[in-house]
């Protein structure tokens, strides 16, 4: 199998790159918050992100090592989850800077639908240019996934409105 190209890995690095923003966001967001409702969904989002790195992570190793996409399944069964370092948070700082103990709950959902929105479309566009049929099975399962996210976060808008 020919290596993978410069397009698929910086995918993945994108891909990388907004699990480790949106993870970040989320635990500031858990952090200054007063709304349990909105803790506990932060909590749930955060620990779904640190999944999904894991995916993208573990495709991104396979295909740097053996020029090979794994099933996002077997990406899972692998051992060990990686931690994430919380001093990404250069990654968005001007979400970071503006979120704090009197931010609105509202305005926290808000920047959180952006970010599950964007990672949403991400996944949607890689699916749409990945030929290998288990990058298209992974990046499938993302938005699947980013999906449940945007829809959760808009419930909770619901309640605060």
């Amino acid at each position: 199998m020919p290596p993978a190209s410069k397009a698929t890995l910086e995918g993945l690095s994108k891909g990388i790159q907004a699990e480790l923003s949106a993870y970040v966001f989320y635990k500031k967001g858990m952090e200054v918050t007063k709304s349990d409702k909105l803790k506990d969904l932060l909590g749930i989002l955060a620990a779904e992100e640190k999944v999904h790195y894991r995916i993208l992570e573990g495709q991104y190793d396979s295909l740097v090592r053996s020029e090979m996409w794994n099933t996002y399944t077997d990406v899972l069964n692998r051992p060990g989850l990686p931690e994430i370092d919380e001093r990404m948070a250069e990654v968005h700082h001007q979400m970071l800077d503006e979120i704090s103990e009197t931010t609105p709950p509202m305005r926290i959902l808000e920047m959180a639908l952006m970010l599950e929105e964007q990672a949403r479309d991400l996944y949607s566009d890689l699916a749409g240019k990945t030929e290998d049929p288990r990058g298209k099975e992974t990046y499938n399962y993302l938005v699947k996934f980013e999906n449940t996210h945007v829809t959760k976060i808009k419930t909770l808008m619901k309640e605060f409105k």
